[in-house]
Formats: C-alpha cells, structure tokens, sequence
C-alpha cells in the first residue's frame, strides 16, 4: 500500500506549531513559557540574596543622587534599564537558557571585588562589583544567548554610580577650564572685553563693571558628560546598526556634552555681560543645562541617521558564497 505525498504534505501544513517552534520565534514568545512559577521563584529568590548582599549600598547612592546635582540622573537609570530589557524581550524570551561555567569566575571576581571595596572603604568598587556580581549570575544561570541581550542593561547601571572623589576631581577640572576658556572664546568673538584664568573669568560688563565668576564644579559639564554618554549607549543599544556605528554613537557623547557645556556656561556669563549676574547665578544656571538636552539630542540624532542612510550595508556575492562589506552612498 503506497502513501499520497501530497497527503502527507498536507496533513504537515495543518499540523499545528510544536512548542519548539513556538519558542524558536521571538513573536511567538511568551513570558508564561520562558519563565514558569519555578523560574520565577528562582530569580526571586538569587535576586533577593543578591539586594541582601548590597543592601548597605542603595542608602549611599540615594543620598548622593539627592545631595550632589551631578549624580541626579542616578534615579532615571535604573528605570531605563529596565526599558532597555523591554525593548529586547522578545529576544529574551526567546533566548535559550542553560547553564554556562562561565559565569563562575565573574562570580568569584565580583565577590572579591566587593571585598575590597569594603577593605579599602571604596563604595564605587562595592556598588560596580553589584553589576559584575549580577551578570555572573545570569551568565552562569542563563547562559551565553541571555547574557547576550541582557549585558549591557546590567552594566548600563555603572551610570547611576557616583564615581570616586579623586577620579571626579581628575576629570571635572580640565573640564572647568576647558568650559572657561571655551565660553571666553565665545564671547569675544561678539566684542565682550573677557578673560579666562585657570577656571575663573573676568568679564567687563555693558556698564563697565568687573565681574570675576569662576567655573564651579556645578558647572564642570560631568552631568552632562554622564548623561550623554548613558544617552549614546542607549541609542547605540536601541537601534540595530553594525558595531563600528554604535561604538561612534557613544564616543560621540564625550565632544557633544563638552560642546554644549561650553555653550552653556558662555550663556550664563552673557547675563553678567548685561549686569544681571543673580540670573547667571541661579536661574540661567539650570534653565540652560536642561535646555542642553535638547541640541544634544539632536545632533546624536543626526549623527545616527547620517550614518545609517549614509553608509549602508551591501551583499556582494563572491566565487565562495556571499560577504557584507559597507559602501558609502549618496
């Protein structure tokens, strides 16, 4: 007795998806199936033990975003990152999860990282040895294709750590002087009698009164530094682009926050330029660093759109099969 192939090609049509298949499609992923009540209880309970370990970090790190201006983005990020997971969950969903040995080093490296944070009264050390201790977890549980979509979410907290005081000291004030000098530059070029030492200016007013404001640590430009490149991370993440763009994407933010910092404070001595100094003391001062975020933007923006449309990613097929290579169009 023979068989119809046309039958069975039938019948294999209207066969309903396995649960393989299901899983292997990122749209057909579903939260019940990738993470049943025995998962769940699972990463309840490691990331309970996890908060545990680190309890003593969070008060700290609130109490900085609070108290010093350049660490108040620190509550957006956690939140962010959380974004940052949902924009991937399909592909988390539908990640293979099996254990990875791995993930045991990082494990044991965060353990003795923290160690020597609390040795040394280092928190930073203690709070990025959180993230390193969270991924050697996903790692280890997880395995590569998990930790794949969930690395940088993990390590985009690194932002939200207020850094050391020698270490901010050593990058804030070249900061400073660049923002004095740079804004000097600015507002000699609009006929302003001003001069810039070290991080502090002297500026001769319309009226011709001497104002001698210095560039603050409030006015280094390392929030804006922070915030645009947590902001160039994100795009680069967000977006799918080969790697040399997203890598552009982030250094980016170091010249743009530099750029607009200088733009800044080159305002905010404008209004001692009009003898209105209480406004560049106060109000000027954080109207134009919110007003930063907006050109800053913008030109990472475009930055992005101009090398996703400029350079573009062409097939070209070769004698042994078929090689990407990157052309500039026009």
């Amino acid at each position: 007795m023979t068989e119809n192939p046309q039958q069975d090609g039938g019948t294999a049509q209207q066969r309903p998806a396995s649960l393989a298949d299901m899983v292997s499609v990122p749209e057909g992923a579903s939260f019940r199936l990738s993470f049943p009540p025995s998962t769940l209880v699972k990463v309840l309970v490691l990331g309970g033990l996890v908060l545990g370990m680190n309890w003593r970090q969070f008060p700290m790190m609130v109490r900085e975003w609070i108290d010093d201006p350049n660490w108040s983005h620190g509550f957006l990020i956690p939140l962010f990152s959380v974004y940052l997971l949902y924009s991937r969950r399909h592909e988390l969903l539908s990640a293979r999860r099996r254990t990875c040995l791995w993930g045991l080093p990082l494990l044991i490296l965060a353990c003795v990282f923290q160690i020597l944070g609390y040795w040394v009264h280092n928190p930073w050390s203690c709070q990025v040895g959180m993230t390193v201790l969270l991924f050697g977890l996903v790692l280890y549980l997880g395995g590569g294709e998990l930790a794949k979509v969930t690395w940088l979410p993990i390590f985009f907290l690194v932002f939200a750590m207020p850094i050391p005081e020698i270490v901010y000291r050593e990058i804030a004030y070249p900061l400073q002087k660049l923002a004095a000098h740079g804004s000097a530059a600015i507002l000699k070029v609009f006929g302003v009698m001003i001069r810039a030492t070290e991080s502090s200016l002297q500026i001769i007013s319309r009226s011709g009164k001497l104002y001698t404001p210095t560039v603050a640590d409030a006015c280094s430009g390392m929030r804006l530094l922070m915030a645009f490149l947590a902001l160039g991370v994100a795009m680069a993440y967000l977006e799918d682009r080969p790697l040399w763009q997203r890598v552009v994407l982030v250094l980016l933010g170091i010249p743009v926050a530099i750029a607009c910092n200088v733009i800044r404070v080159a305002i905010t001595c404008g209004m001692y330029v009009l003898d209105r100094p209480e406004m560049g003391k106060d109000f000027m001062h954080e109207f134009t660093g919110m007003l930063m975020l907006v050109p800053a933007f913008g030109l990472l923006w475009v930055a992005g759109w101009f090398m996703q449309n400029i350079f573009v990613e062409v097939e070209e097929e070769g004698t042994g099969g078929q090689s990407g290579r990157s052309e500039a169009t026009t």
